[in-house]
């Protein structure tokens, strides 16, 4: 390089366009970096439901498997469970919580998926895990002192075993989540 260009060369280091669009760019990132650092878990729609909570299933000291669970808590919502849903993602299910310990009857009438239904004793201890069959008219029965059933995909039951403990961690509400 010769003495003039040296004097014409100048390394553009500080280029007013490239500091200028800084400000722009953190202030774009920021949010989305935020909503994943925040708030790691999309909340599902399971079948029409809100998600509203894990379903942590241990076995002695153990965590077994985890579910992002909607919630049937109204005689509407135990009567439709998860009638013309025609697919749950895997991991996500519908837990029915009953006021009162009692023996419960399910049908898969109207459900053409295949599931697990699982029957949980006021404890929360899993006292039964039956086969539902895509739309069956067959009535299924849960031992006495059932509280809470969960439904899944019929795959994801062979982690489960009776005996096993299941706890709700319900989601924090919008407010606190971030959304």
């Amino acid at each position: 390089m010769d003495s003039d260009q040296q004097k014409n060369f100048q390394p553009n280091t500080h280029n007013g366009k490239f500091w200028s669009i800084v400000p722009l760019v953190c202030f774009l990132l920021v949010p989305i970096v935020g909503i994943f650092l925040f708030n790691p878990v999309v909340q599902a729609d399971i079948c029409g439901y809100p998600e509203k909570g894990f379903l942590v299933v241990s076995r002695g000291a153990e965590t077994t498997v985890t579910f992002q669970v909607a919630l049937a808590e109204s005689r509407d919502q135990y009567r439709r469970g998860l009638m013309g849903c025609r697919r749950l993602s895997p991991g996500t299910g519908l837990l029915f919580i009953y006021p009162e310990a009692a023996r419960r009857t399910f049908w898969m009438k109207n459900t053409p998926l295949e599931l697990a239904i699982i029957f949980v004793s006021s404890r929360g201890y899993i006292r039964a895990i039956e086969k539902g069959s895509p739309n069956s008219t067959r009535r299924i029965h849960s031992p006495d002192g059932i509280q809470f059933v969960l439904e899944i995909n019929h795959d994801e039951a062979d982690q489960l075993a009776v005996g096993d403990r299941i706890t709700l961690r319900p989601s924090p509400p919008e407010s606190e989540s971030g959304a």
